[in-house]
């Protein structure tokens, strides 16, 4: 194996770029460690990215799973009942126990408060998730939503 040090790498056009289509570290998850915002510290790139999102409901569409916009890591959803959402995933987690977050959008002008739910009677598994959007009154309604999940890949 050949080993290739320089100290600056530049193009042809004096770019200071790499273009590459896969990183792997050389430890045995492959793990890759980057420097944080502090410039001391480091973090894993893996641990760091966010590993599905979806958003449903856009638009000022009719509320349901097939109007899905954005989606990462999403093999389908599904309008389950009013104001549940379940997120089918493409690629399933390493366990039940990732970190998810529900953003509903709502109109503040109409005076809607709606607050996200995941968990409870809306159970993860490492292929799927429920979201749930709620007033804080506890009353569900209709609205669009983003979800997405944090943690490892299975």
């Amino acid at each position: 194996m050949s080993t290739l040090k320089v100290d600056t790498y530049l193009t042809r056009g004096g770019a200071s770029e790499i273009a590459i289509d896969k990183l792997k570290g050389v430890t045995a998850a492959g793990s890759m460690l980057v420097v944080a915002e502090g410039g001391t510290n480091t973090t894993s790139l893996q641990q760091g990215l966010l590993k599905q999102w979806s958003s449903f409901g856009q638009n000022s569409a009719p509320f349901g799973a097939n109007t899905a916009g954005d989606t990462f890591n999403t093999s389908s959803q599904s309008d389950e009942s009013t104001a549940v959402v379940v997120v089918n995933l493409s690629s399933n987690m390493g366990n039940t126990t990732y970190s998810g977050f529900n953003s509903p959008h709502h109109d503040r002008g109409n005076g809607n408060r709606n607050y996200p739910k995941m968990g409870g009677q809306c159970v993860q598994t490492t292929s799927s998730y429920k979201a749930v959007a709620a007033h804080s009154n506890g009353a569900i309604d209709d609205c669009t939503m983003s979800s997405g999940v944090a943690g490892d890949l299975a």
